[in-house]
């Protein structure tokens, strides 16, 4: 049996205007998709989940 279960996913959409020119779309995807967003991405999630660390059943590792 799992130890732990999925209680929330949390999806994000970026919108960018529609006229915006392909190459500066392209761009911006590239910022989001790449290492250093989703490292940054990453520490505010374990910043948040830090609310959670005096509940020993939550601890999130």
């Amino acid at each position: 049996m799992a130890k732990t279960v999925v209680i929330d996913e949390i999806h994000v959409t970026i919108r960018v205007p529609n006229d915006l020119p392909e190459v500066q779309a392209d761009e911006v995807h590239r910022v989001l998709t790449g290492e250093d967003f989703m490292n940054r991405l990453r520490r505010a999630v374990r910043a948040a989940l830090r609310a959670f660390r005096n509940w020993p059943s939550l601890a999130c590792h």
